[in-house]
């Protein structure tokens, strides 16, 4: 029986293109801009910013091919290293960058449609709530959860930057799960990507949803054509559900829990 409803952070329960962008291509322009207006450092070259982009995309490769996660503290400070400038900034202002260079981003950050009245649903058929994400620095879904005043619904936000793995990878599940004391049938995971969400749970026996917004179709595996067209190429994995907006997912809980009585 289900009991418990997991979610992913970024693309299925909030948007920010500028934190993405930090993410995956920006900090370390970002983080030597602040570094040396602020005076720590002097400004780069445009060889030197080159050589700290590359650090930079070879350890968030490696973290993708390997699901183990580096986060953009330890990132910077690989990235000063390789230029010589560890001597410049200490461990605490590495951090206070990094934690400035994501505060940025806050105000940006676009809340999914119908998520709150979604979470509340949930909660009202009793089901536990947890959040299972990739992300290079933790805090910041913290601050948007309690942003939005989101954060008190979660038993769990489990976050690849404090626990060193990542999706696809099965680890980063077990810990969410084992922090909740469930099995994983027991469980049921939402997200948009369908190797890192949906095929990653379902390798491990929970259940699975896969929220599409810009998708067609009803919250049920049904609205997948037979010959799994809507499946990425090659997988013969399907999600338990569909989902093109958050208000079906309470009712497809509902009926799950039905079904189980």
């Amino acid at each position: 029986m289900i009991t418990a409803f997991l979610f992913d952070f970024n693309g299925t329960l909030m948007r920010s293109p500028p934190w993405m962008a930090l993410e995956l291509r920006d900090l370390p322009r970002a983080a030597l801009a602040q570094l040396a207006e602020a005076g720590h450092i002097q400004p780069r070259d445009e060889h030197q910013l080159a050589r700290a982009e590359a650090v930079f995309h070879e350890r968030r490769a490696a973290a993708e091919a390997s699901h183990r996660e580096s986060s953009h503290v330890d990132d910077l400070t690989a990235i000063l290293k390789a230029l010589d400038l560890q001597a410049a900034a200490s461990p605490d202002l590495i951090a206070e960058t990094v934690a400035w260079l994501h505060r940025r981003c806050l105000p940006t950050v676009e809340l999914m449609a119908s998520v709150p009245e979604m979470l509340q649903g949930l909660r009202q058929l009793g089901l536990r709530l947890g959040i299972v994400s990739n992300a290079a620095f933790a805090p910041f879904l913290t601050w948007t959860l309690e942003r939005f005043g989101l954060l008190g619904y979660f038993e769990t936000v489990v976050v690849s930057a404090d626990v060193a793995v990542r999706k696809p990878g099965h680890a980063i599940f077990r810990i969410a799960l084992t922090r909740l004391g469930l099995t994983e049938s027991a469980a049921a995971y939402v997200g948009d990507d369908f190797v890192k969400d949906v095929k990653a749970a379902k390798e491990l026996n929970m259940r699975a949803i896969w929220y599409r917004p810009n998708g067609d179709g009803p919250p049920s595996s049904d609205s997948l054509r037979p010959d799994g067209s809507r499946l990425p190429p090659g997988e013969g994995v399907r999600p338990d559900a569909v989902v093109t907006s958050h208000d079906q997912i309470p009712l497809l809980a509902e009926q799950w829990l039905s079904a189980a009585d």
